[in-house]
């Protein structure tokens, strides 16, 4: 990934310098965080047959009427069901709120337990991670405290475990410097390349 910069003929170098040094911190966010390059895929009607991502996978979604009295998603590791009320004109609205329950469920559950092995390696404790919805950022540190987007739980799991890295990085290095991209890489060595494919294919990570 490059980042273009262009100038005035008369601007010196120590212009462009000065001018990347007071934008970095927009700069670096606007490399992590949710900028849409691919398109977003096409509105669902959670039809049988559709497919549902989890974890960076699709999932055959099918929907069948059960004794329910609302709309209820369940996985069984190969094959998402939808069950929903008997002998009711249900609507898209509520089977995708079934639908997001049931990530923001799992976000809840399993995000927050990617972070055990880099917590113990970095040697940090007392920290609270929560999931919840973030506008325009994928993770948010606050001092002692980590937020992670519940829709990181449609990426695959080295994207989630390079948000999660790069939250708990900051309890060392609170700005975006050397040192903290340092720490980050050992944590996650091949972070530039996860970090591209946030960029590139977070707006498709949609329910």
């Amino acid at each position: 990934m490059e980042l273009a910069v262009r100038a005035p003929t008369s601007a010196t170098v120590d212009d462009v310098e000065d001018v990347l040094e007071k934008k970095k911190q927009w700069i670096l966010e606007t490399l992590y965080g949710l900028v849409e390059q691919d398109d977003p895929p096409l509105d669902k009607e959670y039809l049988s047959s559709e497919k549902l991502l989890y974890n960076g996978r699709r999932y055959r979604l099918r929907v069948e009427e059960s004794s329910v009295i609302e709309p209820e998603l369940i996985f069984d590791g190969n094959r998402f069901d939808l069950l929903v009320p008997e002998n009711d004109a249900i609507n898209t609205r509520r089977k995708r709120q079934a639908v997001v329950d049931w990530y923001v469920t799992e976000a809840t559950q399993k995000l927050p337990k990617r972070a055990d092995d880099y917590i113990q390696k970095l040697g940090i404790d007392d920290i609270e991670i929560e999931v919840t919805t973030l506008q325009r950022r994928w993770g948010e540190y606050r001092p002692g405290h980590v937020s992670l987007h519940s829709r990181l739980i449609l990426a695959p799991r080295k994207i989630q475990d390079y948000v999660v890295a790069h939250e708990l990085a900051h309890f060392r290095h609170e700005e975006h410097s050397d040192a903290f991209w340092n720490t980050v890489g050992t944590l996650v060595p091949d972070y530039r390349e996860r970090r591209e494919w946030l960029r590139v294919k977070g707006s498709t990570l949609t329910v």
